[in-house]
């Protein structure tokens, strides 16, 4: 037996064996591997209007005094990827509700993230969007408090634009969740469990969730489809743009636009609103004779 293995060992890959040797003799990652230190890289401005705002956060359960201020040194608190559930870690504990699955819900948690945004990306609008966090929000940038979401399903975002820091300054985002006990008849989590994404645009855009489709009228004839666009202006001059829109068959997504709807010009800013930002709402049908829906 001996010598087939060591007929085995002649005839094997060198580099193979190798790989083999070293996956043997290194250490088995586990949680005190991870990174502890909180990576600065600066916000790539690539031209997508919505990109992840999930990695490099900081979390602490329990309250944390003074810690929506920048200067507040979140090193030893746990270094996490969102979402994230600080409930389904436990421990169980049978004196807990038991149609939350006797989990903790309830508590305190914060979360920090700090980050960097290059010199050339002044000029543009930054929005954060929570899909999710349970519950009782509260939102700091650079201690500067943006606001809250008491309800835990509901998504929110708040324009972080006046409070920004360009360059080698950097930006802190502080959230501190504060769900009640008893809130909940099953288990609703507890935490930013859902994505959070930084929004990029121009100061001229469509506000977020500003595209309305409907569709008041179908027959077997026709069918009608209503559009609202929600446009904002946040610059401080006056801007004429041009809204345009289109549809396509529902059988191939690669079609080009069918040739109905309007293209509409429009003044966004302070004809349409005493006061900045500017606020316009586009409505238009787009009729379609047979059209499938």
């Amino acid at each position: 037996m001996a010598r087939m293995i060591s007929r085995q060992l002649r005839t094997f890959p060198l580099s193979a064996l190798t790989f083999i040797m070293l996956a043997l003799a290194a250490p088995a990652a586990s949680a005190a591997d991870a990174p502890t230190h909180t990576q600065l890289a600066a916000v790539r401005i690539s031209g997508e209007r919505r990109i992840s705002f999930n990695t490099n956060w900081r979390f602490h359960k329990g309250d944390a005094q003074d810690a929506e201020k920048p200067d507040f040194d979140d090193s030893q608190w746990k270094l996490l990827r969102l979402p994230h559930d600080w409930a389904i870690e436990g421990p169980f504990d049978e004196k807990l509700n038991p149609g939350t699955g006797g989990l903790p819900v309830s508590g305190t948690g914060w979360y920090r993230k700090t980050f960097l945004l290059p010199q050339s990306a002044q000029g543009h609008i930054f929005t954060i969007v929570f899909d999710g966090a349970m519950a009782n929000s509260t939102v700091w940038l650079n201690g500067e408090e943006l606001g809250g979401r008491p309800y835990g399903y509901s998504s929110f975002f708040f324009n972080l634009t006046p409070h920004l820091h360009f360059g080698v300054e950097k930006n802190v985002l502080a959230v501190r969740l504060a769900p009640e006990p008893d809130s909940s008849r099953w288990y609703p989590g507890a935490g930013i469990y859902r994505n959070v994404w930084l929004d990029i645009t121009a100061p001229v855009h469509v506000a977020e969730w500003g595209t309305y489709v409907t569709t008041p009228e179908v027959s077997d004839q026709k069918a009608i489809i209503s559009v609202k666009i929600d446009v904002r202006n946040q610059s401080e001059q006056e801007t004429q743009i041009e809204v345009a829109h289109g549809s396509r068959q529902p059988d191939s997504c690669k079609s080009p636009a069918l040739g109905y709807g309007s293209s509409l010009s429009i003044y966004v800013g302070q004809r349409n609103r005493s006061a900045w930002p500017g606020h316009r709402q586009v409505q238009d049908d787009i009729r379609h004779p047979h059209y499938r829906i």
